[in-house]
């Protein structure tokens, strides 16, 4: 004759094995319809892309720009003490023809390399250095980054999500030609750029 317990424990095992096949099924819709979404995702992502590198061409052109750059903020893993490793990566570069492209080595630069100079962008939106020379002192990780780009005069400003935070900054650059952010009108074309990014950001987050 079965003993009860034995009985129980079969029902026991028999719920969890059942509530164990219920939870691999949903995982697996769940799976599937990821992978069913990936092209779909793929192809959004690839036209605000393609977006955001046209209107960096545009301002490059009218602003005679040698170098615009998008870069982001993320995280880059933590340290042994549990601290964030927060780090920046150049998501996306246009340039002039004869000016070399940058993107490739500027992936996973620590944030606290760039400290200071992440900080006045953060707290003034904006940093304008019309001779690279002036931030040698004030900011020497931050010019020697810029100086082995050719870089000699840039303007860059923070971009933020919806909340106001801030997720990554936009750079503009000049190599050879002259710094030509001179007027309103011209910074107007930069912040221009700058919301137009982050709203195209914003539909990928």
């Amino acid at each position: 004759m079965i003993e009860i317990e034995s009985i129980e424990t079969f029902i026991l095992s028999l719920a969890a094995i059942i509530t164990a096949i219920g939870i691999l099924i949903k995982a697996i819709k769940s799976t599937k319809k990821e992978i069913d979404s990936l092209p779909k995702r793929i192809k959004k992502q690839v036209d605000i892309d393609d977006f955001i590198i046209q209107k960096m061409e545009e301002v490059k052109e009218q602003l005679n720009a040698d170098r615009v750059q998008v870069y982001d903020f993320h995280n880059g893993g933590h340290y042994a003490n549990g601290r964030s490793a927060l780090k920046t990566s150049c998501s996306y570069e246009v340039v002039r023809s004869s000016i070399s492209r940058k993107q490739s080595f500027l992936q996973s630069i620590p944030l606290s390399c760039l400290s200071k100079f992440v900080s006045k962008l953060m707290n003034d939106g904006f940093m304008e250095i019309k001779n690279l020379e002036d931030m040698k002192e004030e900011m020497p990780a931050t010019y020697q980054l810029k100086k082995d780009m050719k870089i000699n005069s840039f303007y860059d400003v923070i971009l933020n999500n919806s909340m106001g935070e801030p997720v990554g900054f936009l750079a503009v650059q000049f190599v050879k030609n002259k710094y030509n952010v001179l007027t309103e009108h011209d910074k107007d074309v930069v912040l221009n750029l700058k919301e137009l990014i982050e709203e195209e950001l914003e539909k990928v987050r």
